[in-house]
């Protein structure tokens, strides 16, 4: 019994030995064509070839000529160059078809072009140094010219027949050549389709069959069975397949079975969720989606499965904020993303809405491919609450403690006052240490109803229009004391004409005195701290540089966060002076940053938009 291997082999070296016979038989045909056709016309297609190019290039120069004739005039050094470029251009093709003659009658042609030629030249030089032109030496140059473009037309038309009557020969030729081949290709077809046709069926028809029940078992079918009765590979490989589809499905049965009890539990633990929850596929087609979301949203589970979030977002307000969300982690903003409020039964609620890319390892790339984002909306209510009830308290307690605060100011300064009794030093020491102390807790009940105000988006400003000089006049004059105490080396430096800014003046000097302040404190005496105020685009920069001993990395990413505070020094305050400064910046469209690392000092710089890039 042969094997599968030995039928195509055989099949193999037939169809070999056909395609030999006939690749051989084309070569000796088309070599046959190919000598009778060697160098026949080519020499031709070149002389027409020559003859085009210098008709065009006569026309151009003799347009120049008479031109130059008409103006007597010969200084225009750019048309002079072309006239010589066309003549040169002329000359060349002359000369190429002076070295390809083929034809008889076309070397006398050749020469009579090169007498015209030089006859045509020698009347143009001679009319051009002649400043009294009449209307016949117009017309001899005329006659000399057309007889030039009459000779190269003769060579033209004497190539164009010798091509015609050539391209005749070889169709007769290439006919035969032609029909030649059709005889040997149809004898070939021929017994190429009685091989195709008489070749065992034993070979395609198991192989068309498996191709149909692998299709099949891709599609999950499994009742496939293959019935060959062979001895070769062939049956070898039925009978393995249908080992393979009966286990196939015995396994496909016990998977869907538990895969179904997975999905039923994973979607009943997520339903019991008290925060949403909503998977986006990488397509942005919601595949889960929790009884929360539905609950807050007011839709129904069918009007969101498997549907785009784009398309929802346009009707539900809380998905289109959702889908906002997931639009700005994706475009890598930096964006503050605040939460939402919700009311629902006249009561409001709070969420966060958190995503997370999820990523699956694909083991054939070797990489993590993104398959969605995970949405969660987090209840965060309770928080608010608290966060809104601290708030309340701290804005109560800070107004309360204001009246006392007075009253104890007020003593201190009737104590200072001589007209009251006159104090021994001991006493001036200790009400001086009750003024600082009574000074400290002043500042820090004002950055609380500060934060306050911030915390309830309650942020009063009185815009007007600013000198910028003016807040560094009022901030440095604030604070002189303690520069004098430190004895610090304070350096101004004012661009001139900077433009007024559109602002809150009272604002705007609380965040320079405080980052000023904070360069004082953490200075040392003797140390020097810069101020500059210029103007950079359309917005005016104020910096503050210190040489203090700088801040970390770590430090500065949690700078401008509330109730933080960085550094060794002995703290001041609740650390919500930078964070303050931020909110009343951002509220007057302007911003803040730091410039700083560990040993260099700080620089801090806050900038504010100038009234000119305001009013566009």
């Amino acid at each position: 019994m042969k094997t599968l291997k030995s039928k195509i082999s055989l099949g193999v070296i037939f169809l070999f030995v056909v395609i030999l016979l006939l690749s051989v038989l084309g070569i000796l045909f088309i070599n046959q064509l190919a000598q009778k056709s060697k160098g026949t016309i080519v020499d031709n297609y070149s002389s027409v070839n020559y003859m085009m190019n210098m008709i065009s290039e006569l026309d151009d120069f003799n347009t120049f000529q008479l031109k130059n004739l008409e103006k007597k005039s010969f200084v225009d050094s750019a048309a002079d160059n072309k006239y010589q470029d066309s003549k040169n251009i002329f000359e060349k093709n002359l000369q190429f078809e002076s070295g390809i003659i083929t034809e008889i009658g076309e070397g006398e042609l050749v020469n009579q072009l090169h007498s015209a030629y030089r006859d045509y030249l020698s009347t143009y030089e001679q009319l051009k140094n002649n400043h009294q032109l009449k209307e016949k030496d117009y017309e001899i140059l005329r006659k000399r010219f057309l007889s030039v473009r009459k000779i190269i037309l003769n060579i033209y038309h004497l190539n164009m027949t010798a091509i015609s009557h050539k391209t005749n020969k070889l169709q007769t030729t290439a006919d035969e050549v032609t029909l030649y081949m059709s005889i040997v290709a149809t004898v070939s077809i021929l017994i190429t389709l009685s091989f195709i046709f008489t070749f065992p069926s034993g070979i395609v028809g198991p192989i068309k069959e498996l191709t149909e029940k692998i299709k099949s078992i891709s599609e999950k079918n499994y009742d496939q069975k293959l019935e060959i009765n062979s001895n070769d590979e062939l049956g070898e490989l039925a009978h393995a397949f249908n080992v393979m589809a009966a286990r196939l499905k015995l396994y496909d049965a016990k998977q869907i079975d538990q895969l179904l009890f997975e999905q039923k539990r994973l979607e009943t633990v997520v339903h019991t969720f008290e925060d949403g929850i909503l998977f986006i596929d990488e397509n942005l087609k919601v595949v889960l989606v929790n009884n929360m979301i539905l609950q807050l949203t007011g839709l129904k589970e069918k009007d969101v499965l498997h549907h785009y979030i784009p398309e929802i977002s346009g009707y539900n307000d809380l998905i289109k904020e959702i889908y906002k969300t997931v639009s700005l982690k994706n475009s890598d903003s930096e964006v503050e993303i605040k939460p939402i409020r919700i009311v629902q039964g006249g009561k409001e609620f709070f969420f966060n809405i958190e995503t997370e890319d999820i990523n699956t390892y694909a083991e054939s790339e070797k990489k993590e491919t993104f398959i969605g984002n995970l949405i969660l909306l987090k209840n965060i209510t309770k928080y608010q609450e608290r966060d809104k009830a601290k708030t309340n308290l701290l804005a109560t307690a800070s107004h309360e403690l204001k009246t006392p605060l007075s009253s104890i100011n007020l003593s201190l300064k009737l104590l200072d006052d001589k007209r009251v009794g006159v104090l021994n030093e001991e006493q001036k020491e200790i009400i001086s240490a009750l003024r600082q102390h009574s000074n400290r807790l002043s500042r820090v009940i004002n950055e609380l109803l500060d934060y306050s105000q911030i915390e309830t988006g309650n942020i009063r400003l009185k815009f007007s229009s600013v000198k910028p000089d003016i807040v560094l006049d009022i901030g440095v004059t604030a604070l002189m004391m303690q520069v004098s105490e430190k004895n610090i080396d304070l350096q101004t430096i004012v661009e001139e004409d900077l433009p007024e800014i559109h602002a809150d003046l009272e604002k705007l000097v609380f965040v320079f005195i405080n980052i000023l302040n904070n360069a004082i404190r953490y200075s040392k005496k003797g140390d020097e701290i810069k101020i500059e105020v210029k103007k950079v685009d359309n917005d005016v920069l104020f910096s503050i540089k210190d040489s203090g001993p700088g801040i970390s990395k770590e430090d500065k990413e949690k700078l401008f966060q509330r109730f933080t505070q960085v550094g060794e020094i002995s703290k001041q305050g609740w650390g919500l002076g930078l964070a303050i400064s931020r909110e009343f910046l951002h509220a007057q469209n302007g911003r803040i940053w730091v410039e700083s690392e560990l040993g260099k000092g700080s620089k801090f710089i806050f900038s504010i938009p100038g009234i000119t890039h305001l009013s566009k």
